[in-house]
């Protein structure tokens, strides 16, 4: 063999080493993307969460809401029994038990 065959066979198997190189870096996927992928992951959790978070939040204001409402009902009702006249506290109490039994019964049928 002379040195020009030499010389062509070398060039062909860097080249071909260089092409496998290449082929070997572009199809390994590297930790960065990899990384990419679970930090992506982690923000949509973390949204998810966050979405959770806020409609507990909204519940638990409401619910809020509503407690002080009941509150407020009952002073009003127990100050409305309390300044009655010994007369209409019997009118009152029946017309509350009435309305209070109807509510229940409703209540109960759903």
């Amino acid at each position: 063999m002379n040195t020009k065959n030499i010389l062509i066979i070398a060039i062909i198997v860097i080249v071909g080493l260089l092409v496998f190189q290449q082929y070997l870096i572009r199809n390994s996927t590297p930790k960065e993307d990899i990384l990419f992928e679970k930090i992506n992951k982690l923000e949509l959790k973390l949204d998810s969460l966050n979405t959770k978070k806020d409609s507990i939040r909204e519940v638990v204001d409401s619910t809020h809401v509503k407690i002080v409402n009941n509150e407020n009902y009952y002073k009003e009702v127990v100050n409305t029994i309390m300044l009655q006249s010994t007369s209409s506290d019997s009118s009152f109490i029946t017309n509350y038990i009435r309305l209070h039994r109807s509510q229940r019964d409703s209540i109960n049928i759903r």
